[in-house]
């Protein structure tokens, strides 16, 4: 029997997963990162406001659509990679941390350091706070779920079906912004290190073409007007300004122009590679598109209530 906590506070309206359980549990998360940010745990103060509170917010939209096997594929397909490829970035000065900064969950400053020497499992050979080995999921997740709940947002089913005139779109927007990134990294070649964040962005294009052609779903889905708002609203409307207020307000991270590519801008003393907008057009696709892979290839494994997920029957 569903308790009080746990039924949809409306029912009959667009929110109408939504529960007084999940309304408290944001409010919640939300708090503890204020008090958490107030004592200059800045990282992980903001990360408890926007990012669990949105996973939390958009949990029961997510969960309606799809197994735990859909989270874990999507886990195991890029959290491990992304994590070694950060770890090699701060290796060789691609970023770092400002000295002085506090995090609340502390650093990995040598092999076997913590109690019972626990971290010598997680040692990946430098200084990194442990935030960011639980941030990459954090984000996977984010996006999964707010996707979700976009997706079940979205005014009506215009917007998730396909368009005979945005047939194209893919193709003439994403194959441009492919090309150009593969030939920056000849235009300014940097001798001085190895460009792991620019790989990391490749890793995150091929799953992206990859997932276009072989997956008649995901193709179907990037023909709708809901992919390419989506696209809007997070590689423009999202990503950016979310970067700048780590770097710039923040100063959780910090890039070290001198070992990558030229600053697109600079902001309270922070500044940013241009490639790193890159990484924001293939973070609004790469989610989506692994998505779609695994539902074409698994099917009922990992999709829940196939009404509920556009293009889930091709």
């Amino acid at each position: 029997m569903t308790g009080p906590l746990n039924r949809p506070l409306w029912p009959n309206g667009r929110m109408n997963r939504t529960s007084a359980l999940n309304l408290i549990l944001v409010v919640a998360s939300a708090l503890f990162g204020v008090v958490l940010y107030r004592r200059g745990y800045t990282y992980e103060g903001s990360v408890f406001v926007y990012m669990l509170g949105g996973i939390l917010i958009g949990w029961p939209y997510y969960a309606a659509r799809y197994t735990g096997w859909m989270t874990a594929l999507v886990f195991s397909s890029i959290v491990p990679a992304t994590i070694w490829l950060q770890n090699k970035a701060v290796e060789v000065g691609l970023w770092g941390y400002p000295a002085g900064k506090i995090y609340w969950m502390g650093w990995f400053t040598k092999e076997g350091q913590g109690p019972w020497h626990w971290s010598r499992h997680l040692w990946l050979g430098n200084d990194m706070p442990v935030m960011e080995y639980l941030f990459y999921p954090a984000f996977c997740l984010f996006q999964v779920v707010l996707y979700a709940l976009y997706s079940h947002l979205v005014p009506d089913r215009w917007f998730e079906e396909a368009h005979p005139r945005l047939r194209r779109l893919f193709p003439w927007v994403f194959g441009p912004i492919t090309a150009v990134w593969l030939v920056i990294y000849f235009i300014f070649p940097n001798p001085r290190a190895t460009d792991y964040a620019w790989w990391m962005m490749g890793f995150g294009y091929v799953i992206t073409w990859a997932a276009w052609w072989k997956s008649p779903s995901f193709r179907a889905y990037s023909q709708c007007p809901a992919f390419w708002l989506w696209f809007l609203i997070m590689a423009i409307g999202f990503l950016p300004p979310w970067e700048a207020f780590h770097i710039g307000i923040n100063h959780d991270w910090a890039w070290n122009i001198p070992n990558t590519f030229p600053a697109a801008y600079t902001f309270r003393g922070a500044s940013l590679p241009f490639h790193e907008f890159f990484g924001y057009f293939t973070s609004a696709t790469t989610f989506q598109a692994l998505m779609f892979f695994f539902i074409r290839s698994l099917g009922n494994i990992v999709v829940k209530d196939r009404s509920l997920v556009p293009f889930s029957r091709l």
